[in-house]
């Protein structure tokens, strides 16, 4: 039987875009400390930029990068009902690194001008102790005008990501994570 080259083809592209976008995150709690309880409430503390990027001066989509993780988190928090300002639990962000790509270079070449962002979510109990440290990766590396705006709606994923997390830290034991792939259609 002869497969249609068509079909193949097909195939090879979906693979492609598939593997070019992708969310890695895993729950570590820290040893010994009572277990997380996801309806205890969260308030998001101090976001950190740590990662050193810096728009270039009079750049039309520049932004804060710890205001956009913020107030992500704080949506998301709200979203899925787990936000509160007098919670048990304080989220505090640091943004490892950030590399905010470029669309067309994504059309042009896959993989090339991919947008990145790593961050490092401490989530502190009452007393202020670390109760949990949840790591996140994000990376789209394709999708040309389909990931348009992808730079500022990253900080988005991350935090529904982290949220996602917290909701279910069971699934997401340390040594172990969950990945997945798409796109992002506005």
């Amino acid at each position: 039987m002869k497969i249609p080259a068509a079909y193949i083809l097909t195939s090879a592209l979906a693979l492609l875009l598939a593997a070019g976008c992708g969310t890695k995150s895993s729950y570590m709690p820290t040893p010994s400390l009572e277990a997380l309880n996801p309806y205890g409430g969260f308030r998001v503390g101090q976001v950190n930029d740590s990662s050193g990027y810096k728009f270039p001066r009079g750049h039309e989509n520049a932004f804060d990068l710890e205001d956009a993780m913020t107030s992500a988190l704080r949506a998301e928090l709200t979203r899925q009902g787990l936000a509160a300002d007098n919670g048990l639990y304080t989220i505090n962000v640091n943004i490892l690194a950030y590399v905010p790509g470029n669309a067309f270079a994504r059309y042009l070449l896959p993989g090339a001008g991919a947008t990145k962002l790593y961050v490092e979510a401490l989530i502190l109990d009452k007393n202020y102790i670390e109760a949990a440290k949840i790591p996140v990766y994000r990376h789209i590396g394709v999708g040309g005008a389909f990931t348009i705006g992808a730079h500022k709606y990253v900080f988005e994923d991350v935090a529904k990501e982290v949220v996602a997390v917290l909701k279910d830290p069971a699934k997401r034991v340390a040594g172990k994570s969950n990945m997945t792939y798409g796109f992002r259609i506005n």
